[in-house]
């Protein structure tokens, strides 16, 4: 029964050893939780830069086609195309489609029809006395 019989000092001294473990745990569990917040964090960031560029990409194309759209050359072409106008002294052609004309529905041909098999009988009849007159 010496085993429980310990000095006091050795007890204190695995008390403070069993605190700092579970501090340094702690410090250790914590460390690498911000580790793995900081690796969505970056992942976020990198994400969002894209989305930024894609953006500003798109509000430069914008740009470009308003300054277009306020440029005499576009009020010229809706003019002419859009608007059917034209300049004095310019004659406007307008194409009228033809309302009889419908486009063709199917573009693909129509399978021919298949000869029915008829009996070797049958065709020499045909062949000696000839094709029966259709109704």
């Amino acid at each position: 029964m010496s085993l429980f019989k310990t000095a006091p000092s050795h007890l204190a001294i695995g008390v403070v050893v069993v605190v700092v473990l579970a501090i340094m745990a702690g410090l250790a569990w914590g460390f690498s939780h911000q580790l793995a917040l900081a690796r969505q964090m970056q992942a976020e960031e990198e994400r969002l830069e894209q989305a930024v560029a894609t953006e500003q990409a798109r509000n430069e194309a914008l740009s470009a086609q308003l300054e277009y759209v306020r440029s005499d050359e576009y009020v010229e072409y809706w003019a002419r195309a859009e608007a059917k106008m034209a300049r004095p002294g310019e004659v406007t052609v307008v194409w009228l489609l033809d309302a009889t004309l419908e486009p063709a529905v199917s573009t693909q041909p129509a399978p021919s029809p298949e000869p029915e098999a008829r009996s070797f009988w049958s065709e020499l009849w045909e062949l000696v006395f000839g094709s029966p007159e259709q109704p």
